[in-house]
């Protein structure tokens, strides 16, 4: 399954949002969707891109916004990395973190203020902390450095810059499209009409995504985001739809959100997608710049003896974002391996799961360099 529980205005290197977490009268729609004086004083054209994500500031987010982020740096310093122009990372928590003062970082007031430590669905907040960030970019255009805002999340692996086309083109923006949001599902028809009423088109109107990895030009962010947020608030207040929605039903909100908008999205299934991959699901990089390490991987021996494992679910402690310790790579490749659910592991995957754990450590070096992270 997707991660969910890692994302379990003035800052931006010391920007935060204003007490209250609204910032208007609680819809937000006509606060985004209003131009502003001679226009939005950012970026409108051009193929550059602002990269965003959000994170509720724990150690396991944390551990994992380290690794994402040495990884960004080593695709920047590639050949068209210098189109990736910014890099913010959107905290929804009551006080700084270990990382306010590290990487870029953008505080905004949270819903759930029992999320700082745990809570049971902290991306519940998401939504609302980007359009905190948004909010903030109006009144500051300077937060926005592109045309273009990528939203990614922390468990993800740069393997090599993404490249969009210009904003001022008729280019469609870019979703991924998870196998797990079915909006057509048969069981959640009910809900999803609550949500994207008959009235609207048919549910096959849906994008079967979420917020992350998302192209969308800013203008599409400004539209789609009060939606977002007002769509994830009106199924956590409604049992049936959090039930039948379970732990995706803030993506659910996301896709809903942009169909209401109207926002197309070009999405493909690897190796096609020119997004991401999510090993070990998936054995060839294809046309994908990002790798998504939501699940872990248990390599057996056809004896059923443990090969390798590794799972991001084992960094959770303090000392984790500290430190954020190196990944043991796996022995040399030998046929009649298998997975833990009985997959074989070919040649493909076992060079696609090393690819992704020697960028990771590369990117730990990086981080370690340039002085946020302690020595193990």
């Amino acid at each position: 399954m997707h991660a969910f529980i890692e994302i379990g205005t003035k800052q931006h290197h010391g920007r935060e949002a204003e007490d209250g977490a609204s910032g208007d009268d609680g819809s937000g729609s006509a606060v985004l969707a209003e131009a502003g004086g001679g226009g939005p004083g950012w970026p409108t054209t051009g193929d550059t891109v602002h990269i965003a994500y959000t994170s509720n500031g724990s150690p396991y987010t944390n551990y994992q916004n380290l690794v994402m982020y040495g990884t960004y740096k080593l695709a920047q310093a590639m050949p068209g990395g210098d189109k990736m122009v910014a890099f913010t990372r959107i905290l929804h928590r009551t006080t700084d973190d270990a990382l306010s003062n590290k990487l870029p970082t953008f505080r905004a007031n949270p819903l759930h203020p029992e999320c700082d430590g745990w809570c049971e669905y902290p991306v519940a907040d998401r939504p609302n902390a980007v359009r905190q960030f948004l909010l903030a970019a109006k009144a500051d255009p300077s937060l926005i450095k592109a045309p273009w805002l990528y939203m990614i999340e922390t468990d993800f692996v740069f393997i090599k810059p993404i490249a969009a086309p210009r904003a001022e083109s008729d280019a469609p923006s870019i979703a991924f499209p998870y196998g797990y949001i079915q909006p057509t599902y048969p069981t959640i028809e009910a809900v999803m009409r609550k949500l994207y009423p008959a009235s609207e088109g048919p549910l096959t109107d849906i994008p079967p995504t979420g917020c992350s990895p998302t192209l969308m030009r800013m203008d599409e962010w400004m539209r789609v985001t009060p939606r977002w947020e007002t769509i994830t608030a009106q199924i956590e207040g409604d049992e049936e739809a959090k039930k039948a929605l379970d732990w995706v039903r803030e993506m659910y909100a996301f896709s809903v959100a942009a169909a209401l908008e109207h926002v197309k999205l070009d999405m493909h299934e690897p190796p096609e997608s020119v997004t991401m991959i999510q090993p070990p699901a998936d054995h060839r990089l294809g046309k994908a710049h990002l790798m998504h390490y939501t699940w872990g991987s248990i390599f057996s021996a056809p004896n059923g003896t443990k090969v390798w494992e590794w799972d991001k679910r084992s960094y959770t402690e303090p000392v984790h974002e500290r430190t954020v310790p190196k990944i043991k790579l796996p022995p040399p490749f030998e046929e009649g391996w298998k997975l833990q659910d009985g997959v074989a592991i070919t040649k493909d995957l076992y060079d696609i799961i090393v690819l992704m754990i020697t960028t990771m450590n590369t990117g730990i070096d990086v981080a370690r360099a340039e002085g946020l992270v302690a020595e193990p």
